[in-house]
């Protein structure tokens, strides 16, 4: 599994990966998701949550 990447021009703002993100790694920032790495174990086998949830396709996999 690799790391949660968001695609700025495509992220609505919606809070759907906010509201599923386990690690409490991802916060909305002028109307647009950030992830906060430090927090995000997104690297492993335990989440891709944020990717599978958005319904913009604004998160992707970075391997």
């Amino acid at each position: 599994m690799g790391i949660p990447v968001i695609e700025q021009k495509r992220c609505t703002g919606c809070r759907e990966c906010v509201s599923v993100c386990g690690a409490n790694a991802i916060e909305i920032v002028d109307e647009k998701a950030k992830i906060d790495y430090e927090k995000c174990y997104g690297d492993t086998e335990r989440c891709s949550a944020c990717i599978e949830i958005c319904p913009q396709g604004a998160i992707f996999e970075m391997e």
